[in-house]
């Protein structure tokens, strides 16, 4: 028995020194591959412990700055199974691709080979990118989905000439160019909800990255001019943003107040959330006019809540439009 209680011991000790040593491994420690494991894993069991949807879409930004997850060339980028970069903490319009059949100088397709180790329990891939590179890939569960995705650190190629994977999405019955006055605007905005609603319940977020290059195409269905879509958690930290994509993953001023004193931000976010769905008038500067830097133009803002794979948590889809009359 003593036996037993002295090797438990010894295996819990050992366990723990591995665990201490993961945790305290950051982007900046890495020099090699054994020391690129070690960051991989230990970002891994960070990742997994986020269990607040606003923490996890913070997590866009802190793999993107310079820190713990990110310094110099050594950063870490999280795939959807099915191939898309869901994070790249280098290159944001990966982002919009499917890397999957992508290859090195020897003709190896190195994801593909990234996501063979990563089910195999974690492992390196050596490829070749104008000389001998070594990557590292594991699986991670989402403490807030419950879903999978791959972690990869030590993988760069150039992604360049990898086309942008839009979604052929359907003619929606008012499109983004048509959107006049309240009513097109709250039906313009429905439609998207149910659209991006159904990417995010399809299996794996398999079809949220074509949903979202949709969303973001200039002068299609979903985006002309000021007539954008953005996504945010409940506590107003942007998860996508059709015009600005550099806002995702930093929160919103809910503080921010317009002329009248209407915190318009605080109450579409947390109105969609509560209520379901949220319509609101404010001023906000309207980058076409001069001169309304300070008072703002009148403005249109219709938001609506959404589901969250295995959670109770919600997301918040919404758009706006300036108008040059009051809505009725």
């Amino acid at each position: 028995m003593t036996n037993s209680r002295t090797a438990a011991a010894v295996l819990a000790l050992s366990i723990f020194a591995s665990t201490a040593a993961h945790a305290q491994m950051t982007a900046g420690e890495v020099k090699d591959p054994e020391s690129l494991r070690a960051f991989v894993e230990a970002a891994k069991a960070q990742i997994e412990a986020i269990t607040d949807m606003n923490e996890g879409a913070k997590l866009r930004e802190r793999l993107r700055t310079e820190g713990d997850l990110r310094s110099g060339s050594t950063y870490l980028i999280v795939f959807l199974k099915s191939g898309e970069p869901f994070i790249h903490g280098n290159d944001r319009t990966a982002e919009s691709k499917n890397l999957l059949d992508i290859e090195d100088d020897d003709g190896t397709k190195v994801v593909q080979e990234l996501f063979h180790a990563a089910a195999n329990g974690g492992g390196f891939v050596e490829y070749n990118d104008g000389g001998t590179k070594t990557a590292y890939a594991v699986e991670y569960t989402s403490g807030i989905t419950a879903r999978q995705f791959v972690l990869v650190g030590g993988y760069s190629q150039d992604v360049s000439h990898v086309p942008i994977q839009i979604a052929d999405l359907p003619k929606p019955a008012v499109t983004a160019s048509q959107v006049v006055d309240r009513g097109t605007l709250i039906a313009f905005v429905e439609e998207a909800a149910k659209t991006y609603r159904e990417a995010v319940m399809s299996e794996g977020y398999s079809s949220l990255t074509g949903v979202r290059n949709a969303f973001r195409e200039e002068g299609g269905y979903w985006k002309a001019g000021s007539i954008y879509l953005y996504v945010v958690s409940g506590g107003g930290i942007t998860l996508f943003h059709g015009s600005q994509p550099f806002r995702e993953g930093k929160p919103t001023d809910l503080t921010q107040t317009d002329i009248m004193g209407v915190k318009f931000a605080e109450e579409l976010v947390r109105g969609a959330r509560s209520e379901g769905r949220k319509f609101l008038r404010y001023h906000y500067d309207n980058p076409a006019i001069e001169g309304d830097e300070e008072t703002g133009s009148p403005k249109l803002g219709y938001a609506v809540s959404f589901p969250v794979p295995n959670t109770d948590q919600k997301g918040v889809i919404g758009s706006g439009i300036y108008l040059d009359i009051d809505a009725k």
